[in-house]
């Protein structure tokens, strides 16, 4: 777990130093922003509803394909885990189809934003 928490770390702070360049780095970035302020756990539909404001707000548009391969990215590097599963809803009494979206360490995630100004905007 040691060596996990310290790739997690070394992986959020290498997207820091780029995040200036915008897209795919501060896509990602924004949703492990997310996974800390939802301690550690989000549902796809609420991540993104949760990015499509943020954007909104900054007066541009979320770009799904990039949030799609960011998440992707996230996942093949060991950051987060996504698992298929149904989530409960007043809509549907048999759920609804979505994805669970969980950080690997969430301490150490938030040990490299700690310091991170945006953090606290979520």
């Amino acid at each position: 777990m040691v060596r996990m928490r310290a790739n997690i770390k070394k992986l959020v702070l290498e997207m820091l130093s780029r995040e200036s360049e915008g897209g795919l780095t501060k896509t990602k970035l924004d949703t492990i922003r997310a996974l800390i302020h939802y301690h550690g756990a989000i549902w796809k539909s609420e991540l993104v509803q949760e990015l499509t404001m943020r954007a909104s707000a900054a007066g541009s548009k979320l770009d799904m394909g990039q949030l799609n391969q960011g998440l992707q990215e996230l996942e093949n590097a060991g950051a987060v885990k996504i698992k298929k599963a149904l989530r409960a809803t007043l809509q549907s009494s048999s759920g609804v189809a979505d994805e669970l979206i969980s950080i690997v360490d969430l301490h150490a995630a938030y040990t490299a934003l700690a310091k991170d100004k945006k953090l606290g905007s979520f």
